[in-house]
Order: C-alpha cells, then structure tokens, then sequence
C-alpha cells in the first residue's frame, strides 16, 4: 500500500509526507539530488553510510547532504510514515548566508540521524511546516516554511548530543545484509523488467538459489518477483498504449510477455480494465496519465 498524504514546492523547498508498506517504489521527491531533511513518523528505514547503518525509527530526523548522496542508501523496513523535505542548494546556500549560516558546512557536519522525539523546539518547527504545507495557501506560505526551515539551522547544536550510533550486533548486520541484497536485485529489475525472462535466470544473476531470492525478496518487500517485475512491466505499458500504431501484442512483446494473455491478465488485475480499455478511455481523455 501507498498512500501520498500531501505534496508540495514552495519556491525552492519541496515538502512532502507518504506512507507505505514497502520501500521500492518509484521516487516520490520533486527535486533530483538535492539536500534533505527526513522525519520518521512511524515504522521504520535504514540508513547507510561509510559500511555503517543507522536505524531511522520514530522520532529521528535524518539530515542528508546531497554531496553524500551517492554513498548514501536509505533503505529496509516493510512500512514507514515519513516527512521529506527537499532543499535546492541554488536556494537554500544564499539564504543561509544572510543569516550567516554556512548551510553547505550544515549538511556535511550534521549529515547522518537524529533521535528528536522529545526536543520541543525541533517538533514545533516540523509541525509549523506540515501545518504551512497543508493549509491554506497564499503568497507568505513559501516565506513563512523558510522561516521554520532557518529555525532548524540557528539551533543546529541541538543535534549534538542527539546523533544515534551505528548499529553493532551481529544479527542486524545479517539482517541489513539481507536488504542490500535485495536492494540490487530491485534496481536491477527496475532497469531490465523486460529482459529478465524468468526467475531462475535472475537468481544465477545474482549467484543465488530461486528459493533463497524469493524467500528474502518478499520478506524485505512483501512482493514476490514476479509480482515486482510486473509493476514496472504495466507502469511501461501505459506509455506504450498512448501510441496508437503499436498493437496489443506488439506492446506485450516489447515489455517481456510470451503471451499476450497473461499480459492483458495480469494489466486488468493492477488497473481494473483491459489495455484495450484503457487506451480508449485515454483517447476519450477519461484516464489521467500518472
């Protein structure tokens, strides 16, 4: 399950709040490799950096810098609620500096999770931006989020003594291991969803058994593969169904199917309606396009 609770930009901050019950869907964010603030209200994430793992769980606040990125994976756990917000450094840089804040020097010292649950100051300021974000817009909204965002910055020493360590025990570290894993085998399907021709080829792939992929694969994201492959299989089809010269078959062709039948199943049990159905109701203009 997915539910977008809300969503925004507010010129030069995207604010945004999800809940869902695995963590391998598409990106949810508005900006692209940009610095971020998470905030976990429920369930629970992991976070990667440097061979370490911190454990994002209620009450922690995760501040990421964007030139930690691409060392950075946060990943793990079947559900989560969580606040994102999103910072354009084209933005967020000169502001800071009116105040005399170094928001770069920001990122990269704080850069890892917090266990705020219990400071006051941090919780006014997150629930003041959800409040902002989800009222009633006008043209201080924007200002008044980076207002609250500024507030964060100010009382940076309050993350001091609030940094979690990174976990030890033997047993997790097996556990977190798990989810890596599957983690590459969910960016490889996402990358090859239509090549990949059965199971057993992705697991020798991978240099594991079909039996130990499916098992730890729906354990860490409660889909089977098959189940996982076809989300990525069905999201493609409906780009193809907007071309009108490409017939039902060759779509399915182009998309992994050796049938079209099981395609035409297996699209009508995710959209409710047949391909055929759904590409004339997006030429009648019934079907927004997500």
């Amino acid at each position: 399950m997915f539910k977008e609770i809300y969503k925004g930009d507010f010129d030069g901050i995207a604010v945004g709040r999800v809940s869902r019950n695995q963590d391998f869907t598409k990106a949810l964010g508005f900006y692209h490799n940009e610095y971020q603030i998470q905030y976990i209200f429920g369930g629970q994430r992991n976070f990667f950096y440097e061979g370490a793992c911190y454990r994002m769980v209620p009450g922690t606040i995760t501040i990421i810098d964007k030139a930690k990125i691409a060392k950075t994976n946060i990943i793990g756990g079947n559900s989560h609620d969580r606040l994102l917000i999103e910072l354009k450094e084209s933005f967020i840089v000169p502001m800071c500096a009116m105040f005399g804040i170094d928001a770069k020097s920001f990122f990269s010292k704080y850069h890892g999770v917090y266990q705020v649950g219990e400071d006051d100051l941090i919780q006014e300021v997150l629930a003041n931006i959800e409040k902002l974000a989800t009222g009633k817009k006008d043209k201080m909204t924007a200002g008044r989020i980076k207002l609250e965002i500024l507030r964060l910055f100010l009382d940076a020493d309050r993350f001091e003594q609030r940094k979690l360590g990174k976990l030890d025990d033997v047993g997790v570290k097996t556990h977190i291991e798990k989810q890596k894993r599957v983690h590459q085998v969910a960016d490889y399907i996402a990358e090859n969803y239509d090549r990949i021709s059965s199971v057993t080829v992705l697991a020798e792939h991978f240099y594991m058994s079909n039996a130990y992929l499916c098992r730890i694969f729906k354990e860490v994201t409660n889909f089977t593969i098959s189940e996982y492959i076809n989300l990525y299989r069905i999201a493609a089809s409906r780009q193809y169904l907007m071309d009108e010269s490409m017939s039902m078959a060759e779509i399915a062709n182009r998309l992994g199917y050796d049938s079209l039948t099981y395609f035409e199943r297996v699209f009508k049990k995710q959209m409710t309606i047949t391909p055929l159905q759904y590409r004339k109701s997006i030429l009648k203009g019934k079907v927004n396009i997500v």
